[in-house]
């Protein structure tokens, strides 16, 4: 039996693209910048409350591959890549997962992806951590549910899928 092709919403994932690019882009309004990742002027003083926060609601680490949805610059990638095996940094803004394997590549083990996550692959069960933090709010319901399917079979048995939202709307 055929699988459904994805539920993605082009026109969603164009004006997404399409705004992140110009807010982070080369030529966007503050580059691949944290202000620009988070949309807020006082990125940096959330970021210093936020990250350690995060970071503690994550299962130990130690041995397991990271799967990092929406990683962007890499607000969060060096604190996943120093604990675990290793970790695949993916983000569908090509300036902004360039200034991530800019910034991080020296860690060793990560690899950085540009990619959407709606539409994004990998093999099954080949993941112990599926991450995401602050990026299904720019989802439809339906490409939310496709995301979640998918996610549930790159995992291994026993593997985490930890997703984290703290807006209740979209930014921008």
């Amino acid at each position: 039996e055929e699988a459904e092709p994805p539920k993605v919403d082009a026109k969603a994932r164009e004006a997404m693209f399409n705004y992140w690019q110009s807010q982070s882009g080369g030529d966007g309004l503050l580059g691949p910048t944290v202000e620009a990742m988070m949309l807020d002027e006082g990125a940096a003083k959330i970021d210093k409350a936020e990250r350690p926060e995060i970071i503690a609601m994550l299962p130990p680490l130690g041995g397991l591959d990271v799967l990092e949805l929406g990683a962007g610059i890499g607000r969060i990638t060096a604190e996943l890549a120093t604990r675990a095996k290793s970790v695949i940094a993916c983000d569908f803004v090509d300036v902004s997962i360039k200034a991530n394997e800019a910034t991080h590549a020296h860690l060793g083990n990560c690899e950085f992806l540009c990619a959407d996550a709606t539409t994004m692959e990998r093999p099954d069960e080949s993941l112990d951590v599926v991450f995401s933090n602050w990026l299904l709010m720019y989802f439809t319901d339906a490409e939310v549910d496709e995301l979640f399917a998918k996610a549930l079979r790159w995992l291994r048995p026993g593997g985490y899928l930890f997703f984290r939202e703290s807006c209740f709307h979209q930014s921008g």
